[in-house]
């Protein structure tokens, strides 16, 4: 097996190629959008084969002074994660705020009460980097489903309503992985797929496999999801 760094540079040198792709790929697809368009009268325009994921922007600054609703102070509360503001005699863990904790909804369909992932600020119990846990209610009580150290870059909607779940991990070597996680159905849980991208540069589609087994299993190494 190639070594990290090997793969690192087969991925730079394989991007110095693709702007010498790009007219051709655009006249192409602007062509085969074309024919598409004149020969679909016959198609089935049912939602399972025609779904278009949508991305969702993630704005995760830690810069509000209120929560959005009282349900995200009481899942706070629910957790035991944090202390309210009115309990002077808690020292210890750090308070329930904005400041602090940021929700986030991965299933549309889901209430908030029963299903969120819940981005950490970095130093919050004196750890150093920034944490994403997925939360879902199981026989009326709050458990973590999944949990990583990283933070929520994007989401993609998909058919099934679970959205994939773009997470930045960072580390020491490469800058940062951006990497996939999407729901599986079979498992209850949401699962790694992918790289998607390097210190913010895409992973070409003939490095993705190679290069997904080598961070997989570094990421595993580091306990960077759990």
């Amino acid at each position: 097996m190639r070594s990290l760094n090997q793969l690192l540079l087969l991925n730079n040198y394989s991007r110095k190629m693709k702007a010498l792709n790009w007219f051709f790929l655009l006249f192409t697809t602007a062509i085969l959008a074309f024919f598409s368009s004149c020969d679909n009268d016959n198609d089935d325009w049912g939602y399972d084969k025609y779904f278009h994921k949508d991305t969702i922007a993630i704005f995760n600054y830690f810069d509000d002074d209120q929560f959005e609703n009282d349900t995200m102070m009481m899942l706070l509360e629910e957790i035991g994660f944090c202390r309210m503001e009115s309990d002077l005699l808690d020292t210890i863990r750090p308070l329930c705020s904005p400041r602090n904790y940021k929700f986030f909804k991965y299933n549309e369909s889901i209430p908030l009460s029963d299903g969120f992932g819940l981005e950490i600020r970095a130093t919050v119990d004196n750890f150093a980097l920034r944490r994403f846990i997925l939360f879902e209610r199981v026989g009326g009580k709050l458990s973590k489903s999944r949990g990583f150290v990283a933070n929520l870059a994007e989401m993609h909607t998909t058919k099934s309503g679970y959205n994939d779940l773009m997470l930045l991990f960072p580390d020491k070597e490469a800058g940062s992985f951006v990497v996939k996680f999407v729901w599986d159905q079979e498992e209850g849980a949401y699962e790694y797929e992918s790289l998607e991208a390097i210190d913010g540069y895409p992973v070409k589609k003939e490095r993705k496999d190679s290069l997904s087994n080598v961070v997989l299993q570094r990421l595993q190494e580091n306990r960077m999801f759990f």
